[in-house]
């Protein structure tokens, strides 16, 4: 069973059923199947199929869902790779993870011989890519796709995944985040960020509908949620942030918020249930090896700021040396559980967790442990502030220092800044360097790479 077999059962009963809105731009469910079946066909004479792996290169949501489902119904290994990456780095990814081909919707600068077919004669701007890697992967029969993090290195690594590992915990996620078959859920950003990717495929599996703004303009988001009656809610919280300053009036057909990946912090919270007043706002932590971890609502929030919540149903947290350690059955191939992705934290006595940071964000000072995470809740709270992030680096006098790199909204300057941390940190937690920068770099997971500050 894959992705393809899962569309091709909901579409028996919603063929005429919205699918897709990506940009005001609608598709129903038999629309969406008969393109991919059409593509899928064509590329047989060009591809090999049955586990290999296919890398999706595009920043096109639409062609990055029609390849994914394409890639399940040639029995491959759909992995959706991030946009924003040198081609060496993305030759260093093709190299190191096995990737047997590239489907992109633009033509790629790489060697000559590596180019099987020039396809968008045939079907409109599809290129597909041949590399020398090994045949395929071994025992391949029970990966239904991959999807990259960020390892020790700077290459990303490919993750592997069962169909099963994410479906049979569909229905227990779809409860709690209230989706449903009437569901219209509205999401932005790139499926290479496994978080919409799992969210893009619970809504396929309740035969849901999808809709996306491309762009990140927050007034055409709220614009699209009015127009097509939009139901739940997706979006990371520095997102939300973004949404909950231009939403004017309220909308009351939403009826789920919920986020990952970032804290929410209570005045983002706050201003949504003012905007969203009959949602239900529900922060989740997680990790790409290990699916869904724990999660709180927004009445938790008020009296837990700060806190990722408790366990999600089946799933057991425990701390261990200062570590987040997880027992889940929902974990991608070659983990071993109970796992730790070397966050730390600690529970309190009602059962709540608190993040403090992977291992690397926690730094020693002057004898004192410091907690880069800690100081970017602080700077995310200033109004001003769209997106920070904190860095350690070495000071050949001092030892290690803090750093800070900001995205602002509004005027604001490094004096200001520094004095409202004043009241929140501790003075040997006061950044040394604040630098403002236009945009953060992302690892191909859509996360911010901070090994890449370096070079900012």
């Amino acid at each position: 069973m894959n992705y393809f077999n899962l569309l091709c059962d909901i579409r028996e009963n919603n063929r005429n059923k919205n699918f897709l809105i990506i940009d005001e731009r609608v598709y129903n469910y038999n629309y969406i199947y008969k393109e991919i079946d059409n593509i899928q066909r064509i590329l047989k004479n060009s591809i090999k199929f049955d586990g290999y792996n296919i890398l999706i290169f595009s920043k096109s949501f639409y062609f990055q869902v029609i390849s994914f489902f394409v890639s399940n119904a040639l029995n491959n290994i759909p992995i959706i790779c991030h946009h924003s990456l040198s081609y060496k780095l993305l030759k260093e990814i093709i190299s190191k993870n096995n990737i047997n081909y590239v489907i992109s919707d633009e033509k790629l600068e790489f060697d000559e011989e590596e180019i099987v077919k020039d396809l968008s004669e045939e079907i409109k701007h599809i290129y597909v890519y041949k590399f020398n890697s090994k045949d395929k992967i071994l025992n391949h029969k029970n990966i239904c796709f991959g999807a990259f993090t960020s390892g020790s290195t700077n290459t990303p690594k490919v993750l592997y995944r069962s169909y099963e590992s994410w479906t049979d915990y569909f229905y227990t996620q779809n409860n709690i985040f209230k989706i449903d078959l009437k569901s219209i859920l509205f999401m932005n950003g790139s499926l290479s960020f496994t978080g919409n990717l799992n969210t893009l495929l619970s809504v396929l599996y309740e035969g849901g509908t999808i809709v996306t703004i491309e762009s990140l303009s927050p007034r055409r988001w709220i614009k699209s949620m009015k127009d097509n009656f939009v139901t739940n809610i997706y979006l990371i919280p520095s997102k939300l942030k973004l949404l909950s300053q231009v939403a004017e009036e309220e909308i009351s057909n939403i009826k789920s918020i919920f986020t990952g990946s970032e804290l929410l912090f209570n005045d983002i919270a706050h201003n949504l249930k003012n905007n969203f007043p009959k949602s239900e706002i529900i922060l989740y932590y997680g990790a790409s090896e290990l699916s869904f971890i724990t999660y709180i609502t927004y009445e938790e929030m008020n009296l837990k700021p700060l806190s990722v919540g408790r366990p999600f149903p089946g799933i057991k947290v425990f701390i261990k040396k200062d570590c987040i350690y997880v027992d889940t059955k929902y974990h991608v191939f070659g983990v071993e559980v109970p796992c730790t992705v070397n966050d730390m934290g600690y529970i309190d006595k009602d059962g709540y967790l608190f993040l403090q940071g992977r291992k690397e964000d926690i730094i020693n000072k002057n004898g004192i442990k410091i907690s880069l995470l800690k100081i970017e809740q602080e700077i995310k709270k200033i109004k001003e502030i769209i997106e920070c992030v904190a860095a350690s680096y070495d000071n050949s006098l001092k030892g290690n220092e803090i750093a800070v790199f900001i995205i602002i909204d509004e005027d604001i300057n490094k004096e200001d800044i520094l004095n409202k941390l004043k009241n929140k940190l501790m003075p040997v937690e006061i950044p040394k360097k604040v630098f403002f920068v236009k945009s953060l770099p992302l690892n191909d997971s859509g996360k911010i790479d901070k090994k890449k500050l370096k070079d900012i």
